[in-house]
């Protein structure tokens, strides 16, 4: 299975590492929806090198600083109390990066969220302390439009750091079919479609059952695993989920035409244009 998750993966892994083996200064913002592997593709790319990785949590800032407080210290081999400030943690990580070291910030956006002034604090050290050493950041988060107005976007204390960034896609059809190598060509492709070429997805199907078991057990079966993982995604991504999820539900009932989408859902004109346009640029 290992084979399989990255089948399509070659590229980025070989792009990292030549970005690690400059031994420089690098900041590299990897991005991508959610179950699409990007936290295994970099863990599989720093698994064999020094590195701190820390994932960041949907908890106060205090807590996420202990979290990544015992992560350095790891790497260091000691037991020790948790730095007073994110200050005094990037302090010891450029202390630390006096040889290479990859430093891992995956859930970017949590840690953005819990500690407002982290992009401000980042961009001082990448400035500074960051700038002649042989660290390699890697910044990581699922939050697409954060990541990309937040992180990459102009108004970001962090904008201009960045040396590299890797948006992370779906798998091909060639790749996802490594996961199902007992099906049929067929098969292979109504697994693709169904699952979009998500790492995740593809991981859960088993080709040694039939193809509609697999369906039914996945996605029809109130306890399967992607049976509520539309509106779980539509929770994660927006504010009004329950504004897309009765779109959704006209689309899926056969309403095909804008104002069918409206009088089914009942959102008002301003509300309905902005919320379908994303959806259906051409409405």
């Amino acid at each position: 299975m290992e084979t399989a998750m990255f089948a399509g993966r070659e590229r980025e892994l070989e792009e990292l590492d030549k970005l690690y083996k400059t031994k420089t200064y690098q900041m590299v913002i990897v991005y991508g929806r959610r179950r699409i592997g990007k936290s295994t593709l970099i863990a599989q790319f720093a698994g064999d090198k020094r590195s701190v990785f820390f994932t960041a949590a949907e908890i106060d800032s205090k807590r996420n600083l202990e979290s990544f407080s015992r992560v350095i210290m790891k790497l260091k081999g000691v037991q020790g109390a948790s730095f007073l400030g994110w200050e005094q943690a990037f302090d010891e990580i450029a202390a630390l990066a006096k040889k290479p070291l990859i430093l891992v910030i995956d859930e970017y956006p949590y840690l953005a969220q819990a500690e407002r002034g982290i992009s401000s604090i980042l961009q001082h050290y990448c400035d500074k302390a960051f700038k002649k050493i042989p660290l390699m950041i890697i910044l990581c988060g699922s939050s697409m439009s954060f990541m990309e107005n937040q992180v990459l976007g102009y108004q970001s204390p962090i904008y201009g750091r960045r040396t590299a960034q890797m948006k992370i896609e779906p798998f091909s059809y060639r790749d996802s079919a490594a996961f199902v190598p007992r099906y049929s060509i067929a098969e292979k492709a109504l697994v693709h479609g169904i699952t979009g070429g998500i790492p995740k997805y593809l991981e859960l199907f088993d080709d040694a059952v039939p193809l509609k078991q697999n369906i039914v057990k996945l996605f029809l079966s109130t306890s399967g695993f992607l049976y509520e993982e539309p509106s779980n995604l539509l929770k994660q991504e927006l504010r009004e989920p329950i504004k897309y999820n009765l779109i959704i539900e006209a689309v899926a009932k056969g309403a095909s035409r804008l104002n069918e989408i409206s009088t089914r859902t009942g959102l008002e004109t301003a509300q309905r244009q902005i919320i379908l346009h994303p959806l259906f640029p051409w409405a």
